[in-house]
Order: structure tokens, then sequence, then C-alpha cells
């Protein structure tokens, strides 16, 4: 059974409805590998990365964003959704068909819609989704019509399901004011999320609700806490060791030693 108190009445299994099946029958998803829009990848012992992707207006380039699948005695759990509906329903077909199990519980690591963006898919299926109350609060100004996950993770949560433990620690703001970070000690592998930038990074991304003057303390946290992570996974990009989190650093530094634009720059054209 997973251990933390707050789960007891979410982790019976549940069923998951014919939503799931007749509509994400309906996108030809092959019944062992994700379409090509949707890629599963297995980076340590029952642990896998789900990418799903994202074109933004007047671009041509799809973004990838990284989330997590932990294959549990339980059941699996799932760690950020895809980045829309039809995704995350490929992704939830994935798991009953190739690792034969459903998703027990989700967690949304903040409230962006790469994290969220399928949360609407996970709660029709009967599928509890949990979060921090920042999150929640959050979730609910961006999207007032929708319903917001389970406000129940504290700063530190550990879940327990079988052998597995799953850690989930808020470091303090930096991507956004909400991030979390997961961690699974087992298997030695670090989801930093969107708080940490691939190595081919050249840049800190989305920094709409960013706050760069705590991001470094953030990080520092997250290196000290674990430094014995074999696998770090970055909320976008390629996964790699804790060399990603020294990268990140240093494009935050590179970032807080650029001089202010100007008025004039400043001005979008």
């Amino acid at each position: 059974m997973f251990s933390a108190s707050f789960f007891a009445s979410a982790c019976r299994f549940r069923q998951l409805l014919p939503l799931l099946f007749l509509v994400a029958g309906a996108v030809h998803a092959s019944p062992k590998r994700p379409s090509p829009t949707l890629r599963v990848r297995a980076v340590a012992p029952h642990v896998y990365v789900h990418t799903s992707y994202h074109t933004y207006p007047g671009t041509t380039a799809p973004v990838p964003s990284n989330g997590l699948i932990v294959q549990t005695s339980k059941g699996a759990v799932l760690i950020d959704t895809a980045w829309d509906p039809e995704q995350t329903l490929r992704l939830l077909r994935w798991i009953a068909d190739s690792l034969h199990q459903r998703v027990r519980l989700a967690i949304v690591t903040h409230a962006h819609d790469d994290r969220t963006g399928g949360l609407a898919v996970l709660q029709a299926n009967g599928i509890k989704v949990y979060s921090t109350p920042l999150t929640a609060r959050r979730f609910r100004q961006l999207h007032p019509q929708a319903l917001p996950p389970t406000a129940a993770l504290k700063p530190y949560t550990l879940i327990r399901a079988g052998r597995t433990r799953l850690e989930l620690f808020f470091p303090g703001p930096a991507h956004a004011p909400d991030n979390l970070v997961a961690w699974l000690p087992r298997q030695k592998v670090l989801f930093g999320g969107c708080m940490v930038r691939e190595q081919a990074a050249t840049a800190l991304g989305n920094l709409d609700d960013a706050q760069p003057a705590r991001w470094p303390a953030s990080l520092r946290t997250v290196a000290t806490r674990y430094p014995k992570a074999r696998v770090v996974v970055p909320g976008h990009g390629q996964w790699g060791g804790t060399e990603l989190l020294t990268h990140t650093a240093k494009l935050l530094r590179e970032a807080a030693g650029r001089k202010p634009p100007t008025a004039l720059r400043e001005t979008k054209l």
C-alpha cells in the first residue's frame, strides 16, 4: 500500500473508464510503442521518461516536455501529464498495454500547461492527481473553469509503494514559484523538472513566472540534497547526470551578468 496517510483513500485500484480506450484507440497508437508524437524511454529499472510535444503558434519545431512513469508493485505512478489531452490518453494507453498496469496516482510538479495539460483526462479516468496547495491555487488562477489537482503535497512528501520510495521536495522558487523535484533513491533518478536545463540549452527558457534571483539558491539546495543522482531528468530535452545542475547554474550566472536592457531594447516590435 502507499503509506502516506493522505493517500489512503485515493490509492485503491480504479478501473480506467471506457473513455480512455475509445479515444486512445481512435488515434491508432501502437499497442507496444507510443506514436511518433509521444515517446517513452527507460532511464533506470522500472523508471521511464515520457516525452510529449507542443508546437507554439508561429513556429514549426515542436518543443519536447518530459515527465516520469514509475512502475511499482502497486501500480504506476505518473509524474506530470503529457502536454495535451490527446497525448495524455496515448500515455495512459501505453502504460496499460506495455507495462500492464494502471496509473494509481499522479503528481503535477507545477501549474504550467506542460505539467498539467492532460489533467482533465486523468480526472475523467478516476486517477487522483496531487499537487502542493500553491500549485493548486495557481492552476485555479490559470484555469478558473477547470477542476484543480488535490492540494495535498507538503514541501517534503515521501510516498512508498512496495519497495519503491518516491520523494517529492520543494527546494524554493526557480523556474516557477511552485516547482517540485522528485527523487527515486533506489534508482538514483532525480526529476529536476523545469528548474533544470538540458546540457544543450543556451538559455533559461520560459521566464514568465521565474524568480531568477532565488533560482540559484534553490538549485544549490537540490545539488546538495541529491549528490548521488545518476540520472537527472530536465523538464525539457535530454537527460544526463549532475552536470545538468552545474550547467543550469552556469546559465543563471551568465544571465545575471548581462547588463539590463535599455528602454529601447525592452520595446517589443
